[in-house]
């Protein structure tokens, strides 16, 4: 019964926003799925990172980056006018014929309100949806040749896959696997959640603006092999040429901690060991000295770091995903969603709707030649921004800025 009243409330969205092809049956949702990434806490500590840590995984699930031949006149095809029907398709792993995932009914449902918040401003659009889990559901050849916008596949290898078939005059959109990226500098990929890279580089920036002239900064550098490797290397390179004057020290210990100093911290080590080990050892000094920060991106998150290890260290951290409940456009979104799907909207709903709003207002404002226009224009989502630049104009570099109180209150820095 909850299956079929589940179908009616999608069907009813239809007339405002969209016609669909549905290759779906919804399943119950799991209570665990309601938990969101971040929020903004007055009374208690931040909650997991689901979305962040299942990017993560599919992140380290990727074998390698081999990018597909591609047909090289793909980026001047030259078609300026605007869409009356945008005409979206959208390829999730549903396993609708199995058992459904939760994550990616979610992201379904968000998309598919975002859309019918659209509708009631005029769009038109045709959302066709396929479950790129079910092989009865597979991708054609000369895929996306009746669409404006593709978003997805997921994973990877989906990517890499649907690539092969894509029509030479599209472009597809990455919504959720950062290890997607590099397919961007070479093929007809827009990555939608922004690489490490970019935490890096806002990260590196952050410091240099907080940094007093008298205080000290600390880098905790792992000197092991499996240590030192790329992400590493690129964060000593962006300090290097940023001027920033640090000191650089083998673990915690090193660190001459004192009351009335302020105490900068950041760990370079591409170890999910070393990162966990430093974290506590931060932790526990800053549970007894209320001047030390922790900087760093939301791989730290990632590592079985506790909420109170990063109140402890007061962490100051850059993340793609961060909700603020106290924004109204988020309790906007929550109550709207409760009231179309019963339920509660977890990070992949609000991922979800992100997504398909910027697209799809990319597309109507600048037609279907919109994946060149994206340097142009930025937008703050519920979860997560965009925004392009002429340097990677094919990859998001927008990410948030995220302080963990001593207090337990968890804001984004402005």
């Amino acid at each position: 019964m909850k299956k079929i009243c589940f179908l009616l409330i999608l069907f009813c969205l239809l007339p405002s926003c969209a016609t669909a092809q549905w290759y779906l049956f919804p399943g119950k949702k799991n209570p665990a799925g309601a938990t969101v990434p971040d929020t903004v806490s007055r009374n208690k500590p931040d909650s997991t990172a689901v979305l962040q840590n299942a990017a993560d995984s599919l992140a380290a699930a990727a074998d390698s980056l081999g990018v597909p031949a591609m047909i090289p006149a793909w980026e001047d095809v030259f078609v300026s006018e605007l869409p009356d029907v945008v005409h979206i398709a959208l390829v999730l792993p549903l396993q609708a014929s199995d058992k459904p995932s939760d994550n990616f009914l979610d992201f379904y449902s968000g998309a598919l309100l975002a859309l019918r918040d659209l509708g009631q401003n005029g769009l038109r659009a045709n959302l066709q949806v396929f479950d790129s889990a079910d092989s009865k559901a597979s991708l054609e050849p000369a895929f996306g040749a009746g669409q404006d916008l593709l978003i997805g596949p997921v994973a990877l290898a989906d990517i890499r896959g649907a690539l092969t078939l894509l029509d030479p005059r599209k472009v597809l959109v990455s919504p959720l696997d950062p290890a997607a990226a590099p397919l961007s500098e070479t093929g007809p990929v827009v990555q939608s959640p922004s690489p490490w890279t970019a935490q890096l580089d806002e990260l590196v920036r952050w410091v240099g603006q907080d940094k007093l002239v008298n205080e000290e900064i600390y880098v905790v550098r792992d000197t092991a092999a499996a240590g030192q490797g790329e992400q590493t290397d690129y964060l000593m390179r962006r300090l290097l040429e940023s001027g920033i004057r640090y000191h650089s020290v083998l673990s915690v210990k090193e660190i001459p901690f004192a009351r009335n100093r302020q105490f900068r911290v950041m760990i370079a080590s591409d170890r999910d060991s070393f990162f966990a080990s430093a974290v506590r050892s931060l932790s526990i000094e800053g549970a007894l000295n209320d001047d030390i920060i922790l900087y760093g991106t939301s791989r730290i998150r990632a590592n079985g770091t506790g909420p109170a290890d990063l109140h402890n260290t007061n962490a100051h951290l850059v993340t793609p995903y961060f909700i603020d409940y106290e924004d109204p456009a988020v309790a906007d979104f929550i109550l709207a969603y409760r009231a179309l799907f019963q339920n509660e909207p977890g990070s992949f709903s609000f991922q979800g709707y992100d997504t398909m709003r910027y697209f799809v207002t990319m597309c109507t404002k600048y037609g279907r030649q919109w994946y060149k226009r994206l340097p142009e224009y930025s937008q703050k989502g519920l979860q997560s921004d965009f925004r392009f630049s002429t340097g990677s104009p094919r990859v998001n570099q927008a990410v948030r800025r995220v302080i963990y109180n001593k207090d337990l209150t968890t804001v984004q820095a402005r």
